[in-house]
């Protein structure tokens, strides 16, 4: 009796001892994939708490490579970017960035001297990029004279990882923090469950579900998603049509979503598409309901197969990410569409 006493009482404390167990071994093994995909522990870079984003690069503003302004005033534009790491390019040196790629360009066909303004934040998608806009607008005395969202991997990836329209960087937890104290018993123990929506088991589940149980082909899904970031884009365009700006709206190029073809530059990257269809099923899912839902929208230009045909590696090994060579092309092919938001820019 007593033995059997002793082992109920010890039972909490072996459950106790597997979890951490458990979490311990999450914990390495999302440490490893950190390391073989970022390069870090760390997933992104520093970010700090906003009001109005959720968060936002620590640092700051990324810097952009631009001349000085005209003298005649007239001939000044600024445009002003928005998207995620893609756009951020905390990689690259400060002259190599798109948006400074991009104000090379322009400064050299003219007619305009062009500044750009780099609103990047690591992990944004369309969602937080409308509300950047909105905090920039607010907090910043300058005005835009063209504004550019380039989106699709973030929107993508999260979408994918949470099943929600409204995902983010960090959606299932501030969500579940938020909303189990009043949906479960258990929410008044706050610590407890921000352990719980926070915790490496859930992480490295979520991620496994991303990668092997990708969304079906005929969810309905996808096609939400792309209603909710046409809604946005219309939002932002509607707001540069008030300041007399002219907006566009790039779905940028990544490698899950172009067509399987041989002698690729990046053979590591075909050799991992290979071994996680899933990732590839995700994105193209994804872009092929955006697609269609924009396409009619006039400031929406689709550069999702951008780099189909290239002879020069263009991709990270993340296959999202450019090559310092797949930036210069990218913010080649963005110049049209770019060119065109600024013609149609009203005076200023």
């Amino acid at each position: 009796m007593k033995r059997a006493a002793r082992l109920v009482f010890r039972l909490p404390a072996y459950a106790a001892l597997l979890v951490l167990g458990l979490e311990f071994v999450c914990f390495l093994v999302i440490t490893v994939m950190n390391l073989a995909i970022y390069g870090g522990v760390r997933e992104g870079s520093r970010i700090v708490y906003d009001g109005m984003t959720l968060y936002t690069a620590a640092s700051g503003l990324r810097a952009t490579a631009n001349p000085e302004p005209a003298p005649e005033a007239s001939r000044n534009r600024r445009i002003w970017f928005f998207g995620g790491s893609t756009t951020r390019n905390g990689e690259a040196p400060d002259e190599r960035t798109v948006p400074s790629l991009v104000s090379r360009l322009l400064n050299e066909q003219g007619p305009w001297r062009v500044q750009c303004v780099n609103f990047g934040v690591n992990s944004f998608n369309s969602l937080q990029e409308v509300q950047q806009l909105q905090k920039a607008l607010l907090e910043r005395e300058d005005r835009p004279d063209c504004i550019v969202f380039l989106d699709g991997a973030n929107d993508a990836s999260y979408f994918s990882l949470y099943r929600s329209v409204d995902a983010h960087e960090g959606y299932d937890r501030i969500k579940g923090f938020v909303e189990s104290y009043w949906s479960s018993p258990l929410g008044v123990l706050k610590p407890v469950m921000a352990a719980v929506h926070a915790s490496f088991t859930r992480e490295l589940w979520q991620r496994l579900t991303y990668a092997f149980a990708p969304l079906e082909p005929d969810s309905p899904l996808p096609g939400e998603l792309a209603r909710a970031m046409r809604a946005r884009y219309d939002y932002a365009n509607g707001v540069a049509h008030c300041l007399n700006a002219g907006f566009v709206a790039f779905l940028q190029p990544v490698f899950w979503v172009e067509p399987p073809a041989g002698n690729l530059p990046e053979r590591e990257l075909a050799e991992r598409a290979e071994r996680f269809p899933g990732v590839r099923t995700n994105f193209v899912l994804v872009y092929d309901a955006v697609e269609p839902v924009l396409a009619r929208r006039p400031y929406f230009v689709d550069l999702s197969e951008a780099f189909v045909g290239r002879d020069f590696p263009a991709y990270q090994p993340d296959g999202i990410h450019q090559t310092d060579q797949g930036r210069e092309a990218l913010a080649r092919a963005m110049l049209p569409g770019i060119r065109r938001a600024l013609e149609a820019a009203g005076p200023r």
